[in-house]
């Protein structure tokens, strides 16, 4: 067992390129600082394990930064096979201690130079050479982040910082590590540095030449926090560039170059939006659907062909995988990432560098807003594969219909259509049909033709909504779910009309009545007095009684002529506010003009002004259609 001080002795640590970035959050931050704090002075607490491979002297003569320090002062480099988060973690706390030290500062006995020279980089004047004792292999995206973000060492002018979600843990550790000793004394600094680096203890262990180190990585770093099949595959490639025939070693090198170029694009933009992160495993399942195929009946059939059908060391020995094969999938997989990042993040400022048009992303927006369902290989294909604009704008406002009218008007099941749209995205990538025949099919599977009715079903939107209105807690239109967005695009085929602009999705994100629910207010009380109780419901739960607004809301029982001047701020005054009075047959009428824009909108037919004034569910026999 071993400490962080004793570990350190004459030793320099590299993370090499098949081993994942920083992947701690809060979470495992807080648990290590409560270790730490728990931790009484003149105890140790076990810590983990940390296991090591012994760089090889063909590699470390690459380092001519180092080569000072392995060669004349005789400190041993080794590759960190286990344990690089935990190792990271006390690297970062460690700094942020020394960082707090001022001029002439010490605890136990050490200044911030002492403590650099230790653990985070040690100087060849003579040289001018600087020379980390703890960093990333250079292939890492986190190489210089580490150094100039982290260490805040001054870099390579010529460097540009890859930032990534795995950027974003280091510089968040640091933060958070920064936060908890701002207050600290030097005597409590003291206390945290000697716990740190003297009652932490590891089993360190230095992993024999015989074993294979990419098996021992896959099997070791399914502990902890676990590998995304992502991270394995980076690995798993990299090893399988290393059994390619002999003869090959340029071929073996750039391969591995490859990986690790390809793997940084793909982080890179994952982590893009820093608010939201992509996770690694759904895109690269939706890719392996589009790249190759999708099984329905076995949940992680994408990575049983990864890891089992393909990508194994029998196929590249046979020749079945090789160099032309791999660089195929790597190449194509990191195009794709950057799509996966354009179509999950459309109002992305770098979305509008790599789309095509803006009407592209403005579509893409409103499939988000939906969700894609089965269409999320398809779309990212399409975006790789197709550059004419007005054509995918077309596949786009099909995809948006599909999932608009199929699932969210007629109800259909979950997962209506989603072997087949899988396939058709497949069939797209690999160029074994066109972007037109995959438009007409989906339309086919919407609206049907004269022999075939299609899936869109009015009928069914109707029994939904008459349960809806029947509980005694429903609450009509109100309850449906995507009511928020078809008055957005309500407002948004207004507002060609009006001139006005309309407010921004994210601004309107409120779904507010005009006459509420359980009025106290004689205005609505008068208005509305000569209906019974379920007649109300009725009138307050139709579609025409609803208005997007801001999260702030006024007093829902205000009357109608103070909330008509509140609500003018941001919609469009042509939908509302040219009425004198809010009544039952103005309710009615709106809600027929959305009826009919819905029709317009989505290219459907819903039927006749009586079964509209049915599925607004105002059919009393004192309100007459207009």
């Amino acid at each position: 067992m071993f400490t962080i001080k004793e570990i350190f002795g004459n030793k320099l640590f590299r993370i090499p390129d098949y081993q994942r970035g920083y992947s701690w959050e809060k979470s495992h931050l807080d648990d290590f600082w409560q270790d730490i704090l728990n931790l009484q002075y003149d105890k140790v607490h076990y810590t983990g394990m940390i296991s090591v491979e012994a760089v090889d002297e063909k590699e470390y003569s690459k380092w001519t930064d180092d080569e000072w320090l392995i060669r004349g002062k005789g400190d041993v480099p080794y590759f960190i096979v286990d344990g690089q988060q935990r190792l990271t973690t006390i690297i970062i706390l460690i700094w942020v201690i020394a960082d707090r030290l001022e001029q002439g500062m010490q605890i136990s006995y050490e200044n911030k130079q002492n403590i650099h020279e230790k653990y985070i980089v040690t100087i060849n004047e003579a040289e001018n050479k600087k020379s980390y004792l703890f960093g990333y292999h250079k292939d890492n995206p986190s190489y210089e982040f580490l150094k100039q973000e982290i260490f805040e060492q001054k870099g390579n002018s010529d460097s540009i910082l890859e930032e990534t979600a795995y950027t974003n843990n280091l510089l968040y550790a640091k933060k958070y590590f920064t936060d908890k000793i701002k207050r600290y004394s030097t005597n409590d600094l003291s206390i945290l540095y000697d716990k740190v680096t003297k009652r932490l203890k590891f089993d360190f262990r230095i992993l024999e030449k015989e074993l294979d180190i990419f098996i021992v990585f896959e099997t070791m770093n399914n502990r902890g926090k676990p590998l995304s099949n992502l991270e394995k595959l980076k690995n798993r490639l990299i090893y399988l560039s290393t059994l390619l025939k002999d003869g090959d070693e340029h071929l073996r090198l750039e391969l591995r170059e490859n990986i690790n170029t390809h793997w940084k694009i793909i982080y890179k933009y994952l982590g893009l939006n820093k608010e939201r992160r992509l996770d690694d495993d759904s895109f690269l399942q939706n890719h392996w659907i589009m790249f190759k195929r999708y099984e329905r009946r076995e949940p992680e059939f994408y990575a049983t062909d990864l890891f089992e059908k393909y990508f194994t060391s029998q196929n590249v020995l046979s020749g079945a995988e090789n160099f032309d094969t791999i660089t195929k999938y790597i190449t194509s997989i990191s195009e794709s990432a950057k799509q996966w990042f354009v179509m999950n993040n459309p109002s992305h400022s770098h979305a509008y560098e790599l789309a095509s048009s803006r009407g592209v992303l403005e579509w893409l927006e409103k499939i988000n807003r939906l969700g894609f369902k089965s269409f999320a290989p398809l779309v990212m294909g399409s975006l790789v594969k197709e550059k004419d604009s007005l054509k995918l704008i077309r596949l786009f406002k099909a995809i948006e219909a599909y999932i608009f009218l199929i699932f969210d008007v007629s109800f259909r099941r979950s997962n209506t259509g989603t072997y087949h749209f899988y396939a058709k995205a497949s069939e797209l990538y690999n160029s074994e049909i066109d972007l037109d025949a995959v438009i007409d099919d989906i339309d086919y599977w919407s609206y049907g033709n004269e022999d075939y009715k299609g899936y869109y079903d009015i009928n069914s939107f109707y029994a939904y909504l008459k349960d809806l209105f029947s509980r005694e807690h429903g609450n009509g239109y109100f309850d449906w779910k995507y009511l928020r967005y078809f008055l957005y695009e309500y407002e948004l085929y207004l507002q060609n009309d009006s001139g006005k602009e309309l407010k921004g999705w994210a601004e309107l994100n409120s779904v507010q009545y005009i006459y509420p629910p359980n009025p106290s207010n004689a205005c609505w009380k008068m208005q509305f007095k000569r209906f019974n109780k379920q007649e109300r419901k009725n009138i307050q739960g139709s579609l025409g009684n609803f208005m997007l607004s801001y999260s702030r809301s006024i007093n829902q029982d205000l009357c109608f002529d103070e909330k008509r001047t509140f609500y003018s701020e941001f919609a469009n005054s042509k939908a509302l506010f040219e009425i004198d009075e809010w009544n039952e047959t103005t309710i009615l009428a709106r809600g027929l003009d959305m009826l009919n824009f819905m029709e317009k909108r989505w290219n459907i037919i819903i039927g006749t002004d009586e079964y509209k004034q049915k599925l607004l569910f105002m059919e009393f026999d004192d309100i007459l259609l207009l």
